[in-house]
């Protein structure tokens, strides 16, 4: 371990991290070709931290916002000088404003890159965790026309992906369906609707898919919808219902025990890899089950979630895949599995 006087400040910098998707990426939110995330740059002495910020508008977040929120951290001493004091920092950054959780996810995970670094170890290490065990990673389907569904499926299945997650909350949503089994009748399934559905149609829809063998729905309600909207879907609703946009941070989780079979964990909703880690653990005293997401984002964003794939259930963890142009190399996908380094750190290095 290099030793350190813990007198230099942590500095701060960041860039504009422009991705581009090899398809149309459509959500019921809508179509998104590009995604222009923030690459946030912590430097100690000569060492540098790495992390990516992928804001979105469902959760009141822009890049307008996240680079206003870290410039302002930029002309402060909010980071102080101790790497290591990840949690305290954490803290520094959840009382200087509400919200921002994925401009304070891009620091936290930078800062874990960091210590990573000086200390010469992974940050799964770090965290206590082991690699041997975990699930496979699915691959989304993105809304689209027939054909295009059917042919992203065809060339995921030629692709050697075992698992796919289609995404819902159309007026088409049954073809789309029919679409992704016509071309891949036997592929474990899941359905994420991101909010788009009325209880009365979240509950037609769950025994529709039950039919075609899909495992579990996401988010079949808005984020705006009440607990007790979740409970009634959960109570008619022949497959496991998780909640995404709606559980955000630890506390959320609490307040859909029992309405909710699961949680879906992402690193831009929690505000880095600690908070997630204590929505895992909650999620786990309410009896939940887990599955780790990702946003559009290159590889380091998707790496510095898959420290904590072995503690979870599900992973959805193709944000990078989605890509024509990952500028970053990390966890690498191999037969289902998102497969971490030994690297110090995150583990991410720039693509050759």
């Amino acid at each position: 371990m290099t030793s350190t006087s813990l007198q230099t400040a942590i500095k701060l910098a960041f860039e504009p991290l422009v991705l581009a998707t090899k398809h149309p990426f459509g959500i019921s939110y809508g179509t998104t070709s590009d995604k222009t995330n923030i690459l946030v740059k912590l430097g100690y002495d000569n060492y540098e931290g790495l992390g990516e910020a992928s804001p979105v508008e469902y959760h009141n977040e822009t890049h307008a916002t996240a680079v206003a929120v870290l410039k302002d951290w930029q002309q402060s001493d909010i980071l102080g000088n101790n790497p290591f004091a990840i949690v305290e920092t954490c803290r520094r950054l959840d009382k200087s404003l509400a919200g921002n959780f994925a401009a304070k996810s891009a620091v936290e995970m930078a800062l874990h890159d960091l210590v990573g670094k000086i200390v010469g170890q992974p940050t799964w290490r770090l965290l206590g965790l082991e690699q041997c065990k975990f699930p496979m990673t699915d691959f989304t389907i993105g809304i689209d026309t027939l054909e295009m569904v059917e042919k992203k499926t065809k060339e995921a299945v030629d692709a050697g992906f075992k698992m796919l997650k289609v995404k819902q909350g159309t007026t088409f949503d049954k073809d789309i369906i029919k679409a992704v089994r016509k071309a891949a009748p036997n592929m474990p399934l899941r359905v994420d609707a991101n909010g788009g559905w009325t209880v009365k149609q979240a509950i037609h829809m769950a025994h529709f898919l039950a039919e075609h063998n899909v495992e579990f729905i996401e988010q079949p309600l808005p984020k705006t919808a009440q607990v007790a909207d979740f409970r009634v879907v959960r109570e008619q609703s022949p497959l496991p219902i998780f909640a995404d946009e709606s559980i955000c941070r630890s506390y959320d989780v609490a307040r859909f025990a029992g309405a909710i079979d699961g949680v879906v964990v992402k690193l831009a909703k929690t505000g880095g890899l600690n908070e997630a880690l204590k929505v895992i653990h909650t999620a786990r005293a309410h009896g939940m089950q887990v599955m780790f997401g990702c946003m559009i984002e290159s590889s380091l964003g998707v790496t510095a979630a898959a420290q904590l794939q072995s503690l979870c259930d599900y992973l959805d963890l193709d944000g990078a895949m989605l890509l024509a142009n990952d500028p970053y190399s990390g966890a690498v996908y191999k037969d289902g599995y998102m497969q971490l380094s030994d690297r110090p750190g995150l583990g991410v290095i720039p693509r050759a």
